[in-house]
């Protein structure tokens, strides 16, 4: 989605100003109408300026926050809203076998959706200036990435155990943050890169809570805001892991002994610092070196 949506300043002066709820979905499907001439959801041919969605859909599409709590409206707050946009003469609706389609009634007092962000006089302006190659080069290169982009979500719940481990990876992300269930597609993408990695998501979800525990201690018990800092960190654990497993029992041994070690060192250094803080006289550790056995 791109583009500009331009409202004319009587908006503040229509009868739908006063409905916060029905402004967001005057807002959402302005948004959300298609910019293109025409596409086809599955048999339903959908026009520019059209918007093909479900109430159900709908529902999770003007989801909110309020106090904490996350609102989910109910179908029946949805269908009085489209019926006030009806009634005002901003929206028409058709209903099909897979959900309603919403026609905008653009007025020249309301508002008016502007393609890449573009007037119609800039419009026409492109259009002296572009050759046809290249205008249908450009074409083909939109063409190609909206459908990289539809098979790409498409392709995820064909994957079952994938998306359980989006949606288990995700959870714990919203839970560790606190901050509210936004996720920007950065992220989203992001989780699933590494949802598909070949790691048990119980251990993904564990490795996580420590990442954080460990920002936690470094950032006066600030929590990680962006996933792209669990993305690296997950990274760099997945790679050691791999590395470790690769080694022979012998190494793979000598490596635990000193992790072992230096645990107990750090361990040690803890408890002198807490007998220093005490006044307690230091005492040195009753411990050698593992390769010294």
């Amino acid at each position: 989605m791109t583009g500009w949506i331009k409202f004319n300043r009587s908006m503040i002066d229509s009868p739908i100003w006063g409905s916060p709820f029905t402004l967001r979905l005057l807002l959402l499907l302005s948004c959300r109408a298609l910019q293109k001439e025409f596409m086809y959801v599955e048999e339903v041919k959908v026009l520019r300026g059209q918007y093909l969605r479900s109430y159900s859909r709908l529902a999770e599409d003007l989801q909110y926050v309020e106090n904490g709590n996350l609102k989910i409206p109910s179908k029946n707050m949805i269908r009085l809203s489209v019926e006030r946009l009806r009634k005002y003469g901003l929206i028409s609706t058709e209903e099909t076998k897979i959900g309603t389609l919403f026609t905008l009634l653009q007025k020249e007092n309301d508002f008016t959706v502007l393609e890449n962000g573009r007037t119609e006089d800039e419009e026409q302006n492109d259009e002296s200036v572009m050759n046809a190659p290249l205008k249908e080069e450009c074409k083909k290169g939109r063409e190609k990435k909206e459908k990289e982009s539809v098979r790409a979500r498409e392709d995820l719940p064909s994957k079952p155990n994938v998306q359980m481990r989006v949606e288990k990876v995700t959870e714990k992300f919203l839970e560790l943050r606190n901050s509210g269930f936004y996720l920007s597609p950065k992220e989203k993408c992001a989780i699933e890169k590494i949802a598909e990695k070949d790691i048990e998501v119980e251990t993904l979800v564990c490795w996580m809570e420590e990442i954080e525990s460990s920002y936690r201690k470094r950032n006066a018990n600030s929590t990680i805001k962006s996933f792209a800092y669990y993305e690296k960190a997950l990274l760099r654990k997945i790679r050691s892991s791999r590395g470790t497993s690769k080694l022979p029992n012998s190494s793979a041994n000598l490596v635990k002994e000193t992790n072992d070690f230096l645990a107990k060192l750090e361990r040690w250094k803890r408890e002198a610092e807490a007998r220093m803080a005490n006044g307690s006289k230091r005492i040195k550790p009753a411990i050698g070196p593992v390769w010294a056995r």
